[in-house]
């Protein structure tokens, strides 16, 4: 049985397009998968494994962990299907592949694709500082060792209600690791600033989304953590009081706003979907005003926000590891943890 790794997945999918046979049951599928993903549950595939496609078309089966897709494979090969694969690791292993894409000469935005995880690596002088890093530190790490950066710091926006932090683990490492009080690190408030090289990056309060939220703002450049995105804003409905943070999110969203309208927002998350190879996630504020819930008034902001959303999997659990409550020591704890779609947003 022939198999694709996540990682030359991606490189196909970078290349043109590729079809993806999403064999999970449905309710997998629209929960969370690959964009552009066919889904045929394995049960139909093994009924009738025709597909009518072109007999020579690439396929790549995906499931939740590569067993079904497994079972998938064998099937239409036996049905003369010549380039068919099994996405090794299924869901959970894409869940953990990256993308670099450069917002200008000093900051790169890292993409977990198939999440929809964003964070970044800021250079100068020789020095880097990491914000918002997942689990999988060494991606950050070997990146700035293959430019000759030395990592002084990492840096979180908020306790993250749908991933792991990788800044503990950076910390046991030695680098320093700063955040929020909430998270129980090396706290970092408002107005408290980072330097490295030539640059520093300063501490803006941006609570709402988490009681103790920050953004970062390097130059004209925003850091918004899960306060504000491209497309959305922060859910505050996670692990805290939506009726009591819902105001105090609101009223974040205006002081943001208030900035000058060059400044360019990088947001913590965004839609699987919108992450395009070399285009990096971004917005300046003034793009931002135009968006129908940014301009919302206070009562129907409140109002529209409250509705009640599936909240993120697992998220109690990587929140209590996230503030430094229990410890998780494997990754494939991590990947099964975190498995599924970003639902920090309110669009």
């Amino acid at each position: 049985m022939a198999t694709i790794t996540s990682q030359e997945l991606k490189r196909k999918l970078d290349s043109g397009p590729v079809m993806i046979l999403d064999v999970r049951e449905p309710f997998e599928y629209v929960d969370w998968h690959i964009p552009g993903a066919v889904n045929i549950p394995v049960s139909r595939v093994i009924r009738n494994p025709d597909l009518d496609a072109p007999k020579d078309v690439e396929i790549v089966a995906v499931c939740a962990h590569g067993i079904r897709s497994a079972a998938a494979v064998r099937y239409l090969s036996m049905a003369g299907f010549e380039n068919v694969f099994s996405l090794t690791g299924g869901m959970v292993e894409w869940n953990g592949i990256y993308d670099f894409v450069e917002i200008n000469g000093g900051i790169v935005q890292v993409r977990r694709v198939g999440k929809g995880c964003l964070s970044y690596i800021l250079s100068s002088g020789g020095e880097a500082v990491i914000i918002d890093p997942t689990i999988d530190v060494d991606v950050y790490m070997n990146w700035a060792k293959e430019r000759d950066l030395t990592v002084i710091a990492v840096l979180d926006t908020h306790a993250h209600a749908d991933h792991a932090t990788g800044g503990r683990v950076l910390a046991k490492r030695g680098i320093p690791y700063y955040a929020p009080e909430e998270c129980n690190a090396r706290i970092i408030k408002d107005g408290d600033a980072i330097d490295f090289g030539s640059a520093s990056i300063s501490a803006v309060s941006a609570p709402g989304h988490t009681t103790g939220s920050l953004a970062y703002s390097i130059g004209r450049f925003l850091l918004t953590g899960d306060t504000l995105f491209v497309d959305a804003v922060g859910r505050p409905d996670l692990g805290q009081n939506a009726e009591e943070n819902t105001p105090i999110l609101y009223d974040t969203i205006q002081k943001l706003l208030a900035l000058p309208g060059d400044t360019i927002v990088l947001p913590g998350h965004s839609e699987i979907d919108a992450i395009r190879k070399e285009v990096p996630i971004k917005e300046t504020m003034e793009g931002l005003k135009e968006l129908d819930i940014l301009k919302k008034p206070r009562g129907e902001f409140i109002l529209w926000i409250s509705g009640s959303r599936p909240p993120p999997e697992n998220f109690e659990i990587i929140r209590e590891y996230n503030t430094g409550k229990i410890v998780i020591d494997t990754i494939d704890e991590f990947r099964e943890l975190e498995a599924g779609a970003n639902r920090c947003a309110v669009r």
